[in-house]
């Protein structure tokens, strides 16, 4: 974890933002791969014999790689199996997102700066794979951005279970029930609601009446609609 970018540069301070830390979803909160990620799936299912349809791909958005092969091609399968198949999605999807063009959620890039000159510290929480998360942040540019990440390699249990954002409030050195989590899934709001934490929810995945059944504190369709206290 770098914090050396946590000195105030403009009149903001975090004293007079009212999150101690703002935790980030990376896929469709940071970087628009909600497509791609559905468009993966299908190639990778269509190869091993299965048909998935978009509300069967929507429904496990932001689930770990793994529980959702379990789910799709078997709860018998073992843990040598399972670990194989997702390293040949993970794979495919990573060679995707090398080349196929890609884009930051609106409004994210400016969002992030506001943060960082104001001493807010920011993390990743993703149940996406390190190089796939890496990747994903190289693509645009926003690696120095990042205080912390925690992926699915860091965690025993995926969204809805809120161990990715426990353990990111811990690697910023703060209470989870001191953050803002920023999501755009419904196990990503069921995550940060079972933290402790404080959502802002990003219609970027869902549509809007299906968020608000979980609750979020807030709604926004992107960062550049950040209500307040949220935006800075």
């Amino acid at each position: 974890m770098n914090m050396h970018d946590s000195a105030q540069t403009g009149t903001l301070t975090s004293r007079s933002y009212p999150f101690a830390a703002v935790l980030f979803d990376l896929d469709g909160v940071i970087i628009d791969t909600t497509e791609l990620h559905y468009r993966v799936w299908e190639e990778f299912a269509r190869a091993h014999g299965r048909v998935l349809y978009r509300d069967e791909l929507q429904a496990t958005n932001g689930r770990r790689a793994g529980e959702v092969m379990r789910a799709w091609f078997g709860e018998g399968l073992s843990d040598q199996e399972i670990s194989a198949l997702v390293q040949e999605r993970e794979t495919l999807f990573n060679r995707r997102l090398a080349t196929e063009p890609v884009s930051e959620v609106p409004g994210v890039r400016e969002f992030l700066e506001d943060l960082r000159r104001a001493g807010v510290p920011r993390a990743v929480g993703t149940s996406a794979v390190p190089m796939n998360a890496e990747l994903a942040l190289s693509r645009l540019g926003l690696q120095e951005m990042f205080d912390a990440r925690v992926t699915a390699a860091d965690v025993s249990r995926g969204k809805p279970d809120p161990e990715v954002y426990l353990k990111a409030a811990s690697a910023l050195g703060v209470a989870p029930t001191e953050c803002l989590v920023v999501e755009d899934a419904v196990l990503g709001v069921r995550a940060a609601r079972a933290a402790g934490a404080r959502c802002v929810a990003l219609t970027t995945t869902f549509p809007r009446d299906v968020l608000l059944q979980e609750a979020p504190q807030w709604l926004a369709e992107d960062f550049r609609t950040l209500p307040a206290p949220v935006a800075l």
